[in-house]
């Protein structure tokens, strides 16, 4: 997990010396790593190769300040680019304080190779997300290695020993130079991959693989794209069933087999559209699950119940489409990339990352979701252990403070008079189905003014934290 450890333009940095970049290591840098952190986190990887210090000593350190003149920008943009590069693998970020105050170490980490690239599960479908389809294939092709026939061809090539000659002894028993320079080097590999690793606990691998196996779906390639399946599910919430139906289309019928980048593109082009209208939501939504905080249920309302219900039921993509359109708007291109790259990071579940989407979109009334924003709340709810939309809710009543008169916002525009959407209330009903007079559960204009009251008090006091 990420801390926000004290930055300022005088603290310092040091980054250690890596090793320079190959032409195909630029290559896969510009081409496929660019789209996705941008220019600024580009710029800020070459900058930081031009402060490395050779001697690799912590008291031979830099300010931030220098940093930010080579780049011309403010300190909050650095961090955003920072966290960018972070993200992607590309530098790893460390925090100490010493006699000379405190320090950051920034370790450039290599880029992949582009065969590992396009075979990481996440980069790839963020890219893919990021370009679009069509620049998407002409990238891999780009980077496709065309293999020379050689089968009619024979190989001539000559033997190192057939060259040079190397004392046998040697090369059974190494001299200490050499074992001293292994072991160097060895010490100084370079980190292990720390991509996030998806979780997975909800997922039936059990039924995947019965309903694949009739399908003569090759399942130990189904296991080896574990990530890739949960990841592609989780972002666009697909069931056991239906991922196995979408396997079953790009598998072969002679091998079983298939390719996961047709996996990945035929779930793009199946599952990513603009709008869900509220009656389709209502009727794709699947059985309610019971409420696993029943302490922090007990303290809710019966309509922050309801809307926690719905949080649970609704794909993150749904969720946003169905809470625009209740706006009146549309999703967005970015604001899809921004929602798979929150779920990507396997920080939060998709519950939870759905209260976020409501609390800015609802709540903070934002026209559509902001990177900044999105990523410093959902930090703030992964710091606080926030793992079910019961414990949101308590989090931001827990934030207010009490007060003895507000009824109105800053602003002067009259509180919101409910806290679930139409949608969602359509969504209750079609589960229960009953009328809302019917079910006992219809609330009252009483508890409309006093749930308005107490979200008036939160906005009130998350625009003055804000």
């Amino acid at each position: 997990m990420p801390n926000d450890e004290p930055l300022t333009p005088k603290t310092g940095l040091v980054v250690p010396q890596a090793p320079a970049l190959s032409a195909a290591q630029q290559a896969v840098l510009a081409e496929l790593y660019l789209p996705l952190m941008g220019p600024l986190a580009y710029s800020l990887y070459a900058a930081l190769r031009s402060l490395q210090s050779s001697e690799n000593e912590l008291s031979n350190r830099r300010s931030h300040a220098e940093l930010l003149g080579i780049l011309n920008v403010d300190l909050p943009t650095v961090l955003a680019a920072r966290r960018k590069l972070e993200a992607t693998g590309l530098l790893r970020s460390y925090y100490q304080q010493d006699e000379l105050g405190a320090m950051y170490i920034y370790q450039l980490q290599a880029p992949l190779l582009a065969l590992q690239f396009f075979a990481d599960d996440l980069l790839s479908v963020l890219l893919l997300d990021t370009v679009g389809e069509l620049r998407y294939q002409q990238l891999a092709g780009d980077f496709a290695a065309q293999p020379i026939d050689l089968t009619a061809a024979k190989d001539v090539t000559a033997n190192i020993l057939d060259v040079f000659h190397v004392d046998s002894q040697k090369v059974t028993t190494p001299p200490l130079s050499v074992q001293k320079v292994r072991a160097q080097l060895a010490a100084n590999e370079p980190a292990k991959d720390h991509s996030p690793v998806l979780s997975d606990d909800d997922f039936d691998w059990q039924l995947l693989g019965q309903i694949l196996k009739q399908n003569y779906v090759d399942l130990k390639q189904v296991a080896s794209s574990r990530q890739l399946i949960i990841t592609e599910s989780r972002v666009y919430g697909i069931s056991e069933i239906e991922m196995a139906k979408l396997i079953s289309e790009v598998a072969s019928l002679t091998t079983g087999q298939f390719d996961e980048n047709q996996l990945k593109l035929l779930i793009a082009r199946r599952y990513e559209r603009p709008a869900v209208s509220s009656q389709q939501v209502a009727t794709e939504a699947t059985v309610a699950t019971t409420t696993k905080d029943n302490k922090a249920s007990a303290q809710l309302s019966t309509a922050e119940q309801q809307l926690v219900t719905y949080a649970k039921q609704t794909a993150p993509y749904d969720f946003l489409s169905a809470l625009k359109q209740e706006k009146h708007g549309f999703v967005t291109s970015g604001e899809n990339r921004l929602v798979h790259d929150l779920i990507g990071r396997g920080v939060l579940p998709n519950a939870v990352i759905n209260m976020v989407i409501y609390y800015l979109l609802q709540n903070r009334e934002l026209a559509a979701l902001n990177r900044n924003l999105l990523e410093t709340v959902a930090n703030d709810w992964q710091q606080h252990g926030i793992t079910t939309p019961e414990a949101a809710l308590m989090h931001l009543k827990q934030r207010k403070q009490p007060k003895s008169t507000p009824t109105r916002r800053k602003n002067n525009r009259p509180t919101r008079k409910e806290i679930m959407p139409k949608w969602a209330q359509q969504q209750q009903q079609t589960e229960s189905g009953k009328q809302p007079a019917q079910t006992g559960k219809q609330i009252t204009a009483a508890q409309r003014k006093q749930l308005a009251d107490r979200l008036a008090k939160l906005e009130t006091n998350s625009e003055k934290e804000d």
